[in-house]
């Protein structure tokens, strides 16, 4: 227990760096930034996987594990273009907000109806977005609805990251199959920034160092921390646990690139935060097994 809730959190605190990597990479291209992330990082992994004589999961993990990144990789492309796009905290925000998503999905795919919480908690991220958008339209305008609209498209990839990533990690060890992930996540990113017209390289050294941050720090410290403790955490324990990310990346903007967060702003966030513990249900219930 002890493991997992501490895993979780250091995962938590690397991913929280994740979006203002994408600030310091600039002026390289967001997606091509979200390339270099997942490539570097698969490099990472597959080194430490040989080092480590891991042994490639059976083929229903692995295929799970590159659907997983399929949608990862479309899930950074969106992020990453949005947090140049609108603030931090907004970008944050409202990508996780993947426990609606999810009990949408529980509902519409597995026929389970949804009971008063995740009506209130769906009711409450509805009211939380318009208000976040609506601080978007009074300071910025359209460029930054349009990065906040794109950062709830990204919170609909992510949840079929997590939801195909924890079925892939029933039967698959956490290395390999967050390997693989990478790998299709950086495919499939190497393919939006070609068809996107983004040049590879040509950035400026501080660029090339948030890029290999945002793979060390963000990817493989902070995924793999996560996707570690997926295993045994339930998904209502992680979502819970996962609202720090949010408010540790506010902070950190707050704090190194003087993002000032208003009234409205904080008004829709708590919302927010208010509607994803909602939808997570039993936020303290972890699986009795015991973590290896």
């Amino acid at each position: 227990m002890v493991r997992v809730v501490v895993a979780l959190f250091a995962g938590i605190v690397g991913i929280s760096f994740a979006a203002l990597f994408v600030r310091w990479a600039l002026p390289a291209p967001p997606v091509v930034t979200a390339f270099y992330r997942m490539l570097f990082a698969t490099a990472l992994l597959a080194a430490w996987l040989v080092a480590a004589r891991e042994a490639l999961p059976a083929w229903p993990s692995t295929r799970l594990a590159l659907a997983a990144g399929l949608c990862f990789g479309t899930d950074l492309a969106l992020w990453h273009t949005a947090i140049v796009r609108t603030s931090l905290a907004n970008a944050t925000l409202l990508v996780n907000t993947t426990p609606i998503f999810v009990g949408l999905y529980a509902w519409s795919a597995l026929g389970e109806a949804p009971g008063w919480r995740f009506a209130a908690a769906a009711a409450l991220a509805l009211a939380g977005a318009a208000l976040l958008l609506g601080s978007s339209s009074a300071t910025a305008g359209a460029e930054t609805r349009s990065g906040d609209l794109l950062s709830v498209a990204a919170a609909l990839f992510y949840s079929g990251y997590l939801l195909l990533m924890k079925a892939a990690r029933r039967d698959g060890h956490t290395l390999p199959v967050l390997a693989i992930a990478s790998g299709g996540a950086a495919a499939i990113l190497g393919v939006y920034s070609a068809a996107l017209g983004d040049r590879f390289a040509g950035f400026p050294t501080h660029s090339w160092v948030a890029m290999i941050g945002a793979a060390a720090v963000a990817q493989v410290g902070g995924v793999l921390g996560i996707v570690w403790a997926l295993r045994w955490a339930r998904a209502s324990f992680a979502s819970v646990a996962l609202l720090a990310q949010p408010v540790g990346t506010s902070l950190l903007a707050w704090w190194l690139l003087g993002e000032r967060i208003g009234a409205r702003q904080a008004l829709g966030g708590a919302a927010v935060l208010a509607a994803i513990a909602l939808a997570s249900g039993r936020a303290l219930d972890v699986d009795r097994e015991r973590p290896s």
